[in-house]
Parts: structure tokens; C-alpha cells; sequence
């Protein structure tokens, strides 16, 4: 009988906090999460790289650390993650030049699926999952969506994912989840991580 690994569990910076801040809750949290994603489209490439050089010095390690479209950065600091969305290039693209990076697309339909698996992606974040503040007006795509695509990528949801819902996600199929102000954004960054790390221990698909 095949052991399913542990769900994992991403987090990604909010884009409304300073460096010290990111680097600040990233030094809390890292030993409970799998992924950190740096989604600072305003930051310009030195403060990216700063951060960066800055997370890795705190003893962050470089495998959990994901940079979001910027190839360059992440070769110049020695980080091996990429996640693309639907205006990047193409996985395959990258893979040509540099084949160890790991690369995940940022997906909302089953077709976008299909197309990053195509593109060379080793994983898809598909959201959003449920209703959520983010995507005012935009219903969740719920568990029907994750269970169509997970034979065909790896798939980590992201979108309105609570401690309280969170092993549901895990139930239909996703490889993980990812959690945007569920973290960064919590009063209490450490104590969000440890109830969402709880809540997807151990989480089998039904």
C-alpha cells in the first residue's frame, strides 16, 4: 500500500508589507510551511534580491523559498522554485535553459490545467477554491474542479482556505494548499501557521 506524502502547505506574501515584515514573519513560520511565495510584483529587483540574500542569512532554507516570474532573481540567489501566472512565459522556456528548476502556473479552469501540463509545469496552485475577499463576486470553483484535474498535475489550492476547511481540500485531491492573508496578514502569523499545519496533518483522500 502506497504512503501518501504529507499535504503541503504554502504561504504567499501579501504584497502590502515591507521587507522587514516579510522577513520577519517568514523567520517565525518557515519550520511549519513547505513553500513561501514572494509575490511582490511592486518591489523592484534589488529589493527583491536584498530580501532574498536577507531570508537565506535568518537561516530560511533556499528549498522553500519561491520566487514568483523572476527567473533572474532566483538563478542570482541560488533559488530553484518559479511560480508562473497566465502573462509568463512558459515553463518549457525556462526548462530549456535551466531543467532543474521547479516550476508551478498560477491556474483558475480545468483548460489552464491542461495547458501548464502541457507547458512543462511540475505543479498547478488552482483557486479560487472557495468564495473569498480577494475575488469579490467570484464563486469558489469547490472540490469538483480539484478532483477533475489531480490526475494531471499535482495541485495545490489556494482561495478562501481556512483552518477550518482546509483538510476538505486535501480530502479531493490537492497536493496541498496555499494561504495568502490567511498568514502575512493573521495578528498572529505563527499561531495562523500552527492551526493550518494542524489542520492538514494527516488529511486522507476520501
Amino acid at each position: 500500500m502506497m504512503v501518501r506524502p504529507q499535504p503541503e502547505f504554502h504561504i504567499i506574501t501579501s504584497g502590502k508589507q515591507v521587507p522587514r515584515e516579510v522577513i520577519h514573519i517568514c523567520t517565525r513560520v518557515h519550520h511549519l510551511v513547505d513553500a513561501i511565495h514572494l509575490r511582490e510584483i511592486n518591489w523592484s529587483s534589488r529589493c527583491l534580491y536584498d530580501t532574498i540574500t536577507a531570508l537565506l542569512s535568518t537561516g530560511v532554507p533556499a528549498e522553500k523559498l519561491v520566487v514568483n516570474d523572476r527567473v533572474d532573481i532566483a538563478l542570482l540567489t541560488g533559488v530553484e522554485r518559479i511560480q508562473l501566472g497566465s502573462r509568463s512565459v512558459k515553463p518549457s522556456q525556462i526548462k530549456m535553459a535551466f531543467p532543474t528548476i521547479k516550476i508551478g502556473v498560477s491556474v483558475h479552469t480545468p483548460v489552464e490545467v491542461e495547458a501548464a501540463s502541457k507547458a512543462g509545469a511540475d505543479y498547478v496552485i488552482l483557486g479560487n477554491v472557495y468564495r473569498t475577499d480577494s475575488k469579490p463576486g467570484k464563486a469558489g470553483i469547490g472540490m469538483g474542479a480539484i478532483r477533475k484535474v489531480k490526475d494531471r498535475l499535482p495541485v495545490v489550492g489556494i482561495g478562501g482556505i481556512t483552518p477550518n476547511n482546509a483538510a476538505e481540500v486535501i480530502r479531493a485531491g490537492a497536493m496541498g494548499i496555499a494561504v495568502l492573508s490567511g498568514v502575512f496578514l493573521s495578528r498572529d502569523p505563527l499561531r495562523a501557521a500552527e492551526e493550518y499545519r494542524l489542520s492538514i496533518k494527516g488529511a486522507e483522500v476520501l
